[in-house]
């Protein structure tokens, strides 16, 4: 009983001086702490889920490059033309009826797997919509859609609540790592890097799910006369007596065409800023996961158990594949030469090994060792197929 209460007085005394010495703390930071506390079962079903879903989102990265450029090209043709005669210059709409047809064409593809994806994570960015702070308006020249999202100081506050729960789960495994403050100190640090991870995919998803939506209803003007443009470009003798009523209907388009346009360029550049931020997470945490085990997982197994198992708090999820060079070693190997494609499969391959290993919370420094050196090497083969263009 006494020493119940002893622990917890040296529990609340270390949250306290930790809490003081650490940087930017705010009121918040208490409120997040008990909140990651109470939350631990809810926190990771849905970074899970969010997680899951964002690596399909990178999968399709791809399709939505293509729909951007698609978009891109669309408001160029139609800004050059808007204000001429298109019934007396048939090549020129043949040009727009093309770029149109390729948009609608490549947003179908696209779609099915976007709505199945927003499905599949609502419930989940719903959770976390609760957890975050601001708002963002996509304004395009059509409408303005309103969507909610973390801002850093947010995401970064409840980051470091992940870090804070390991501390106490180390403390809680061996009640001795209260005095090292080295060993807290740095289970804080690779806690809080490990908590980022999933909150910047919902904030991806957060931003991802309002361009779909605003691209979606910019896009229901252009499906309205895909049938009669594909009747043009095929030469369809009804489609090209009913010209003037398609031209008309190309015209009425114009704030569907531009809003596509603005959300090609904003949303393609937004979510590859935010995915270059998500692969330098990814890095970041191969980098303290691996300072980590060789400073604990060597000499201190009997308390490598508390950090692998805090470790699975937010995470359970794997990385999307980088093209970015990782910060955690610097071996140079010698790696087969494959195409790009491949290469990334295995840095994928690679990273999943790498974190099952290092969450498993008995492997001994060889096998760690030996995770770490792979994924450097696939990471090598990756740069080496971007260097020879393959």
């Amino acid at each position: 009983m006494i020493r119940n209460m002893q622990l917890k007085a040296l529990l609340g005394l270390l949250l306290f001086v930790l809490l003081i010495s650490a940087q930017h703390v705010n009121a918040g930071v208490f409120a997040d702490v008990k909140l990651w506390a109470s939350e631990q079962a809810s926190i990771r079903q849905h970074s899970k889920v969010i997680v899951g879903e964002v690596k399909t989102l990178y999968r399709e990265r791809k399709s939505i490059q293509r729909f951007a450029e698609g978009a891109s090209g669309l408001i160029k043709i139609y800004q050059s033309i808007k204000n001429k005669n298109l019934k007396s210059n048939f090549p020129q709409l043949l040009e727009i009826a093309r770029s149109i047809s390729l948009v609608v064409g490549e947003f179908s593809n696209l779609a099915p797997k976007a709505e199945a994806m927003y499905r599949n994570a609502q419930p989940s960015m719903k959770y976390f919509s609760e957890l975050a702070d601001r708002t963002q308006t996509i304004k395009t020249a059509k409408k303005s859609i309103v969507v909610k999202t973390f801002s850093e100081d947010r995401l970064l506050s409840l980051a470091g609540a992940n870090g804070w729960n390991r501390v106490f789960s180390a403390v809680k495994e061996n009640p001795l790592n209260i005095f090292r403050w080295g060993r807290l100190s740095d289970e804080y640090k690779l806690g809080k890097v490990e908590g980022q991870y999933p909150l910047k995919c919902a904030q991806i998803a957060f931003e991802a799910s309002g361009f779909y939506f605003a691209a979606r209803e910019s896009i229901q003007d252009l499906l309205g006369i895909q049938k009669e443009i594909q009747g043009i470009i095929g030469g369809d003798l009804s489609s090209i007596l009913n010209l003037g009523n398609t031209v008309n209907k190309i015209q009425n388009s114009g704030n569907s065409i531009e809003s596509l346009g603005e959300l090609a360029a904003q949303g393609t550049n937004k979510l590859s800023t935010r995915m270059e931020e998500l692969i330098k997470l990814q890095n970041d945490y191969v980098a303290a996961s691996k300072i980590y085990n060789q400073k604990y997982n060597k000499t201190d197994s009997s308390n490598s158990n508390s950090a692998n198992t805090a470790a699975s708090t937010t995470s359970g999820y794997t990385p999307v594949s980088s093209n970015s060079a990782s910060s955690a070693t610097t071996t140079t190997r010698t790696v087969p030469a494959v195409n790009l494609q491949q290469a990334m499969a295995n840095y994928q391959k690679a990273y999943e090994t790498y974190l099952k290993i290092a969450q498993a919370g008995n492997a001994s420094p060889a096998q760690l060792n030996n995770a770490i050196e792979n994924l450097a090497g696939a990471r090598q083969q990756v740069e080496q197929a971007k260097a020879q263009g393959k």
